[in-house]
C-alpha cells in the first residue's frame, strides 16, 4: 500500500528533529513538533482517522502525536519563541499544554521565562492553581466585596473510543469551539483490578455493558464516526503517565451534557458500590 505523502512528510520532519539542542536551536525543534501537529491534524479531520492509527503509520508513539496534536491546537495562530531573552523551550511548553486557558497558558510562559523556572518548578505552580490565585488577588484588590472562589473544573461532552479496562478509557472529548481531542484518562480516586485477571475481566464487560447504553446514534459522515457511547467528563490533573484523572458521568439515552452531568450515574461510585473497583482516595 502506497504511502500517504502527508504521512512521508510528518515522517521527515520528525525525523529531522535532535533533542538534544540547546538555547537557540531548539526553536527549530519546537517548530518541527508544530508543523507535525498541524499536519496531523489536519490529515486526521480530512480522513476521519484516529490519532493512533495515524501515530502507527509514523512509526510514533501515539501519546507523542497527541502531544504534537495539542501543541498545534493551544497555538493554532502561532506560539511564542521567546519572552524576554528566553527561549520558550518544549519541555516548558508540554507543561501549560494541561492548561486550557488561553490567557493562563500565555501567563505561565512568560512567568517561567520571567523567573527562570524550570519544568518541574513550573508543574507545581500550574498544579496550584497560580494563575487562578493571582486573578483573584487582582480582583479583590479592585472591589471591597470578598467573592466566593469557585472549584475550577473543567467539564466537557466526551465520546467513549475504547475501554482499555474498567478504570482506564481513551476517549474522544469536545473541547469546544469545533475542537476534539483525543485522550487517554484514568477514573479518579478508585483502582480496578488488572485486566489479566477474572477480577478485572468482569470489571470490564461490566463497563462495557453500562456504556452499550449510552450509544449515540448519528449519521455517518466524512471524518466522523458513529454509533459511540457519549459521557460527560470532569478533568481533575494530569497524572502518572500524562493522564489525566477524571470522573465519567453517564446517562443511558440522554444526548445533553448538562442532563448527564445532573441527572446521570458517576461510573467511579458505582464501580465502587458493585465492588468491582476499590477506593483509594
Amino acid at each position: 500500500m502506497e504511502q500517504s505523502p502527508v504521512i512521508a512528510q510528518i515522517k521527515k520532519i520528525l525525523s529531522g528533529i535532535d533533542d538534544s539542542l540547546e538555547d537557540e536551536d531548539k526553536l527549530s525543534m519546537v517548530r518541527g513538533y508544530w508543523d507535525a501537529g498541524r499536519l496531523a491534524t489536519e490529515y486526521k479531520d480530512s480522513t476521519g482517522m484516529l490519532l493512533k492509527d495515524i501515530a502507527r503509520e509514523i512509526e510514533v508513539p501515539d501519546w507523542a502525536l497527541q502531544r504534537y496534536t495539542q501543541f498545534y491546537k493551544a497555538f493554532s495562530k502561532g506560539y511564542p519563541e521567546k519572552y524576554g531573552n528566553r527561549v520558550v523551550g518544549w519541555s516548558l511548553i508540554c507543561c501549560v499544554l494541561a492548561v486550557h486557558d488561553a490567557k493562563a497558558r500565555e501567563f505561565y510562559l512568560k512567568e517561567a521565562c520571567r523567573h527562570g523556572w524550570n519544568k518541574y518548578e513550573l508543574t507545581k505552580r500550574i498544579q496550584k492553581d497560580y494563575y487562578g490565585a493571582v486573578e483573584d488577588a487582582a480582583a479583590a484588590n479592585q472591589s471591597k466585596t470578598l467573592k466566593v472562589k469557585p472549584q475550577r473544573l473543567y467539564t466537557y461532552a466526551a465520546e467513549v473510543l475504547k475501554i482499555l479496562d474498567a478504570d482506564t478509557f481513551d476517549l474522544e472529548i469536545d473541547v469546544g469551539f469545533k475542537s476534539k481531542q483525543e485522550h487517554r484518562v484514568r477514573l479518579r480516586g478508585i483502582n480496578a483490578p488488572e485486566i489479566g485477571t477474572p477480577k478485572g475481566r468482569k470489571a470490564k464487560r461490566f463497563v462495557e455493558r453500562e456504556l452499550a447504553r449510552c450509544v449515540v446514534k448519528k449519521p455517518s459522515a466524512k471524518g466522523t464516526r458513529a454509533d459511540r457511547p457519549l459521557v460527560v467528563v470532569k478533568t481533575y490533573k494530569l497524572g502518572q503517565y500524562g493522564r489525566y484523572t477524571v470522573d465519567i458521568y453517564y446517562l443511558p439515552g440522554e444526548t445533553s451534557p448538562e442532563t448527564i452531568v445532573e441527572n446521570g450515574k458517576l461510573l467511579n461510585q458505582v464501580l465502587v458500590d458493585k465492588g468491582l473497583a476499590r477506593k483509594v482516595e
